[in-house]
């Protein structure tokens, strides 16, 4: 990798280093990460804050990707790619006052980011976040995400 323009050649070996954090992270056992698709900030953030307003729609970009990366990773669960963090445990992590999250992930709900369940759970009701890479509008335009 060589920079074009020699003013630039100091850019070069960051993203040298960028990119194999880039390779290591997506790989297989690369430590548990999950990519964010850029539709997210390109386009759906703008029309989130256009249809609501700046700062509701950070926090509710922050709970999806706090769904994200709660997700449970194993396919032998049956609650593999769910994530069922309360909302104390949100709440806490994030900053985003507990009386915010209930109508930020109605947001995400309605913008066909995330779905919701609610499952019987030790004696009591759990209720489930299913982050979704892409707002199911973009359904048409992705197929439906199997090999098939």
């Amino acid at each position: 990798m060589q920079a074009r323009d020699p003013r630039y050649q100091k850019l070069i070996e960051p993203a040298r280093m960028a990119l194999a954090q880039k390779h290591r992270a997506l790989s297989e056992g690369g430590g548990g990460f999950t990519p964010i698709p850029h539709a997210i900030y390109r386009e759906i953030m703008p029309e989130l804050t256009a249809k609501y307003d700046g700062a509701t729609a950070r926090d509710a970009l922050t709970i999806y990707m706090y769904l994200q990366a709660h997700a449970h990773g194993k396919e032998t669960n049956d609650f593999y790619m769910w994530a069922y963090p309360t909302v104390e445990q949100i709440r806490r992590d994030t900053g985003i006052h507990g009386d915010r999250i209930r109508p930020l992930v109605s947001i995400l709900e309605a913008e066909g980011l995330v779905m919701t369940e609610k499952v019987a759970w030790m004696g009591n009701v759990k209720k489930l976040y299913l982050p979704l890479f892409y707002p199911k509008r973009y359904d048409s335009y992705l197929g439906d995400g199997t090999d098939s």
